[in-house]
């Protein structure tokens, strides 16, 4: 029987059955590739005409919801199995602790001190991930240590002038 495929540029392209196997492991014809005979009376997708080239179904089963979170939490290409990956949240921590220590500004500290406490917690639930915990705890304690120094030079602050009018009486 003929058989007829589109090639790449859609020219209809004629050829005897016996051709179609060769033609599927030259990967000129695809599961996808248009085909048609004098049977059909529409052009359809080999895979769909002639399961047999493709040996059997085109795709793999569905993942069971098991199978889904052990392909989530597998390691990604490039890290090795003992490196664990940063997590932003905790670098987030980090950087606004320590700027809320440098600009004595208290939303930073503040902002440290709430993405610490997420990152910590995150780190603790996973433990393979052993980095961020310092580094989540570090943006907690520079946090903290913001708002007091924050607190302290307000109250120097308020004292110079107290200081100030009582000289002037």
């Amino acid at each position: 029987m003929n058989w007829y495929y589109a090639d790449d540029l859609d020219n209809q392209v004629s050829v005897d059955e016996s051709q179609l196997p060769e033609l599927v492991a030259s990967q000129t014809i695809k599961p996808t590739t248009p085909v048609w005979n004098d049977s059909m009376t529409e052009w359809k997708p080999c895979a769909d005409v002639r399961p047999d080239l493709f040996g059997g179904d085109a795709l793999p089963p569905s993942l069971t919801p098991a199978q889904s979170r052990n392909v989530a939490s597998a390691p990604q290409p490039g890290i090795a199995a003992n490196q664990s990956q940063t997590d932003s949240v905790a670098v987030c921590a980090l950087v606004f602790g320590i700027l809320g220590i440098l600009s004595c500004f208290t939303l930073f500290s503040i902002a440290g001190i709430i993405c610490g406490h997420i990152a910590r917690k995150r780190a603790l639930e996973n433990p393979t991930a052993n980095s961020n915990a310092g580094m989540a705890l570090t943006g907690i304690i520079t946090g903290y240590a913001g708002i007091i120094l924050s607190v302290l030079v307000v109250i120097v602050y308020f004292l110079f002038i107290a200081a100030a009018v009582a000289s002037e009486m």
